[in-house]
């Protein structure tokens, strides 16, 4: 008869329990019927912004969430999306539409509207104009990638990663001592932006990089 040794089924037996501890997390589908788009969260159920409770649709199991109960959602007032936050508020995660990305868009992109947001700011609106966009903005500015020019410039040094498509950018940079991950998609068929962001301590960042990973492949629209 084969022998085991104690240390072997003490590692055993941690191993077995650790992955029970890690199994009950699951991931759930989330419908925004305002901007038409859905995504995997990790939560079972959101509150709603009219004080009741809304069940959401079983996806699959995840040992990427500790437990089902780790993070709670609500939907805002407006129906544009949901926060989610883990149990301490140190992870909070933001999906929702918007039509605008910025008050300069809201009060209608140009020349005027973004020199006075940058006043207002504080911010060195010739410097910008010089580093993004040789010195003078086009007749016609994209509000994409204005926004996320924009983002580059005041998030400066403090920038770790980067990049912008067609129809998308994503930009990661540290803000506050959190690691803040922003992904903005614009959906031509609603004329809308879809937004996910993720902000969370250094030290959650193996776990919550899978996470946010596995969220942003999810985003249907």
């Amino acid at each position: 008869m084969k022998r085991f040794s104690l240390k072997f089924m003490l590692i055993f037996i941690l191993s077995l329990f650790s992955s029970f501890t890690y199994a009950d997390g699951v991931f759930s589908r989330y419908y925004n019927g305002r901007f038409n788009y859905v995504i995997n969260v990790p939560t079972t159920k959101y509150e709603n912004g009219v004080g009741g409770t809304e069940n959401l649709n079983f996806v699959k199991n995840s040992n990427l969430i500790p437990t089902k109960n780790f993070f709670s959602a609500y939907e805002g007032a407006n129906s544009d999306g949901l926060t989610i936050q883990d149990i301490n508020g140190n992870i909070i995660i933001l999906a929702y539409g918007s039509y605008f990305l910025n008050s300069e868009e809201v009060n209608g992109l140009s020349r005027e509207t973004i020199r006075n947001s940058f006043e207002y700011d504080r911010l060195n609106y010739n410097l910008f104009l010089r580093k993004y966009y040789n010195g003078d903005l086009p007749k016609n500015i994209d509000p994409l990638k204005y926004d996320y020019n924009k983002n580059l410039f005041i998030y400066g040094e403090n920038v770790a990663y980067n990049t912008i498509g067609k129809n998308f950018y994503v930009i990661s940079y540290i803000e506050e001592n959190k690691i803040v991950y922003k992904k903005v998609i614009y959906s031509k068929d609603s004329n809308a932006y879809i937004v996910f962001q993720a902000s969370y301590l250094p030290k959650d960042k193996k776990f919550m990089d899978k996470l946010v990973v596995e969220m942003v492949n999810s985003i249907k629209y």
